[in-house]
């Protein structure tokens, strides 16, 4: 086994905090382009870890995903699952578990609590760890569903005009 995965490995796990348990306070959910990102290490076995957030009022849906970081069976990281809960603990989404889990587009309430739930088990020989990234998309302008109707319209009318010519 190559010494520099090694190191890497133990620097990682050593660099974060190992828990069973985290709960991380996101705030209010940033909106896209812009993202929440955090890496975590957790210990061997299984863990869920939790991120709390607000969606912002200009928010429209919401989308988080979880990756297992693998490195040479020193880092992995089983049934990797990201879930979408409200504030009264009821299940919104649940992404697929496995190495990588993802809960996409989910429509929000603005200025409404919710957490999204990191769950798996860590089965490396030093533990694991995981990427997860989450963001807002903003409500779409006016304009575009203006530009939609519009466009809609024009396939319309061209459609009208074929049919009278035909």
């Amino acid at each position: 086994m190559n010494l520099k995965h090694i190191a890497a490995a133990v620097a990682l796990v050593a660099g974060s905090a190992s828990s069973m348990a985290v709960t991380y306070n996101i705030g209010t959910m940033p909106l896209a382009p812009l993202v929440y990102s955090n890496t975590a290490s957790v210990a061997l076995g299984s863990f869920s870890d939790t991120y709390n957030f607000v969606f912002p009022m200009l928010g429209d849906q919401a989308s988080a995903s979880a990756v297992s970081i693998q490195l040479q069976g020193l880092l992995d990281i089983r049934n990797l699952t990201v879930s979408l809960f409200d504030s009264g603990n009821t299940l919104i989404a649940s992404g697929t578990p496995g190495t990588s889990s993802s809960v996409n587009n989910v429509t929000l309430v603005g200025g409404s609590s919710y957490y999204y739930t990191v769950t798996g088990t860590a089965t490396g020989l030093v533990g694991g760890a995981y990427a997860f990234i989450a963001s807002a998309s903003p409500i779409p302008e006016p304009s575009t569903y203006a530009m939609m109707i519009a466009g809609i319209g024009a396939v319309g009318f061209l459609a009208m005009r074929r049919r009278q010519r035909g």
